[in-house]
């Protein structure tokens, strides 16, 4: 396995990791409010639901995108060139 791809696993595997307890955040904040009882064990309950969905979409999302990416400023490079 390349090095390369190597970290954007490692990336995926983080970025999920921050972005579900985000979503987890907002969530329990919305569906109970910020100052209530539990807030911060329901908060952390839902954190590993919230991952183990967000993780496979960030893996298989986060090489399509950056293959987009990586396109569309190569072929803003090529326009530039002419």
């Amino acid at each position: 396995m390349k090095t390369e791809f190597k970290k954007l696993i490692v990336f995926g595997i983080i970025i999920a990791f921050f972005t579900s307890a985000y979503a987890a955040f907002l969530n329990t904040i919305m569906t109970q409010g910020f100052f209530t009882d539990h807030f911060f064990y329901n908060w952390l309950i839902l954190v590993p639901r919230t991952y183990l969905l967000l993780l496979p979409f960030v893996l298989i999302m986060g090489p399509v995108i950056r293959a987009l990416v990586d396109r569309m400023f190569r072929n803003g490079t090529e326009r530039n060139k002419n």
